[in-house]
């Protein structure tokens, strides 16, 4: 019902940003966006083609809140949506010149574990290997924060690395500066295939450019670099924030290298905790701040490969003696 074209339009709707004061906020609620696209898809609505009446039809749920207003009166602002419409063209050029692939909510190899979460891209943008559903059930996500302060960081990494070496088909992380480069440095040394998920078009400059050698190391190695936002669209740090989810969605296990009271590293694992996934962090002083989190039952702190192995192992069996706790 929706092709390609329209897939592409649904995406740059959900990354119109607005700015408040000095903060930049995405323009519609992204829960709501897919709600309304979900519902429009099951009846047989396209919201960019069929007649007013039907659009109205199918956002009657979104009345009486905010958020669900500025979507409705999206759909009636038929200047914007040909604006829009206007920069698909613009989008598919790039795309080509840039050598970028895209697969639809719709499309057969579009990742299972994406299409259960709460909120899943309407494309995802690619470069390099197409992700393998299979091998996303051995995947872990190495992630945390930019700036570390703790000691050993590496070869706790290598270690956790070395221990999984056998089984892990990927890591997937965000290509970030410190915690994020240290998990696809040392991933990519044990030849596991990596996936990075950036916050911006991969038709513009790749951030941050000092990664740019890892980011060709992952192609290079048949890995993947994967966005949702439309290729022409250049970094923002709402962007950044937006695809840290994704790493919690696609990954089986979370592993919270290092972690300061707020930032990505929160939005991922607050994410993980959503859907459910495994989640280990290092038994370090500054990762203790997240025994003030409500969810502090789903979290497992880990000092080495055995305490992950010694895990694995309990939680795969029954016991009557210990429990624990990750749903």
């Amino acid at each position: 019902m929706y092709s390609k074209d329209d897939m592409i339009l649904w995406s740059m709707i959900g990354s119109m940003v607005v700015d408040i004061g000095k903060i930049e906020i995405l323009a519609f609620s992204p829960e709501y966006l897919f709600k309304v696209f979900k519902k429009s898809s099951e009846l047989g609505i396209n919201m960019f083609k069929d007649n007013y009446n039907e659009k109205i039809e199918v956002l009657k749920f979104l009345e009486k809140t905010i958020e669900g207003e500025k979507i409705i009166n999206l759909f009636g602002d038929f200047k914007i949506l040909k604006n829009l419409k206007d920069q698909i063209e613009q989008e598919k050029k790039i795309m080509e010149l840039k050598e970028i692939k895209m697969l639809t909510y719709f499309c057969q190899d579009y990742p299972q574990k994406l299409r259960k979460c709460k909120i899943p891209p309407f494309v995802l943008y690619f470069k390099g290997d197409m992700i393998k559903d299979e091998d996303l059930k051995n995947s872990l996500s190495i992630v945390g924060t930019r700036k570390y302060e703790a000691e050993n960081i590496y070869e706790f990494t290598e270690e956790i690395v070395n221990g999984m070496k056998n089984e892990l088909k990927y890591n997937i992380s965000g290509l970030a500066t410190g915690c994020d480069s240290i998990g696809h440095e040392i991933t990519l040394k044990y030849n596991i295939k990596n996936i990075a998920i950036l916050g911006q078009g991969l038709g513009s400059e790749i951030y941050p450019n000092e990664n740019l050698d890892l980011y060709e190391e992952i192609l290079r190695k048949g890995g993947t670099i994967l966005s949702e936002i439309p290729p022409s669209l250049k970094v923002k740090s709402i962007y950044l924030l937006q695809r840290n989810r994704l790493q919690a969605y696609l990954t089986n296990e979370l592993l919270i290298l290092e972690s300061g009271k707020k930032g990505g590293t929160i939005t991922t694992l607050k994410a993980a905790f959503g859907e459910k996934r495994k989640i280990y962090v290092r038994n370090i002083q500054m990762n203790h701040t997240i025994f003030n989190m409500k969810n502090i039952s789903k979290v497992t702190f880990v000092s080495c490969y055995s305490d992950i192995n010694l895990i694995r192992i309990l939680t795969s069996k029954p016991s009557t003696l210990l429990s624990f706790e990750f749903s």
